[in-house]
């Protein structure tokens, strides 16, 4: 699993101006409302995986990391 490490505000912020230069036909959610649908739902199962990928994080303790993977991971997550 290759993804950036976010530990503050500026890192979430450049992933973000990063993941707004992308391609948009490259996300399976391209609508807003289909990204925020998205995001709650791995947000709903980011506890399963964590534990698939064998980290160590709380998904119940809030971090930009968190976030930042949430994110990430709207952009495909059905």
């Amino acid at each position: 699993m290759n993804k950036p490490s976010v530990n503050s505000k500026s890192e979430l912020l450049s992933l973000i101006k990063s993941l707004s230069s992308e391609n948009p036909n490259s996300w399976e959610n391209k609508t807003a409302s289909d990204f925020v649908e998205a995001l709650g739902a791995w947000l709903n199962d980011a506890d399963g995986y964590y534990k698939n990928f064998n980290l160590a994080v709380d998904a119940d303790k809030p971090s930009w990391q968190l976030f930042a993977d949430a994110i990430q991971a709207a952009r495909h997550y059905e």
